[in-house]
């Protein structure tokens, strides 16, 4: 088996007085941040919020991956081609105009994410069987 971990750290927003922000974005700051949805090879596979870790079990192989929030609001589709026993990090988070980001981890994002997921318990429904 192969593994994607993606984490999505809690968002601090900093908004000046001085800036300018159309009302859409305004209302996406002051109210409570929802849920992405994980789409792997084009099936939802499970949804990650503020502040977690969720790991996906998959076969070795080649994947795509991106994440979904609100209908048409999707991020960079990622391409992976996975060996077994690989596991490659993300980080997901949103844009200034509440699109949803995905990159992957750098190394120093790698060390923050095995911090947290030690202090998380495993999601049930985390393992994704092939189609």
């Amino acid at each position: 088996m192969s593994a994607i971990r993606i984490f999505r750290p809690k968002q601090h927003w900093s908004v000046s007085p001085r800036t300018v922000l159309p009302t859409a974005l305004l209302f996406r700051l002051f109210r409570p941040h929802s849920s992405y949805t994980v789409v792997l090879d084009d099936h939802p596979v499970g949804k990650i919020g503020d502040d977690q870790v969720r790991l996906f079990e998959v076969e070795p192989g080649e994947h795509r991956l991106h994440m979904r929030f609100v209908g048409l609001r999707r991020s960079k589709e990622f391409r992976m081609s996975l060996k077994d026993g690989e596991e490659r990090q993300f980080l997901c988070g949103t844009s200034g105009m509440g699109w949803p980001t995905l990159r992957e981890a750098s190394p120093e994002d790698v060390v923050q994410i095995r911090r947290s997921s030690m202090n998380e318990p495993p999601t049930p429904g985390d393992s994704i069987s092939p189609n």
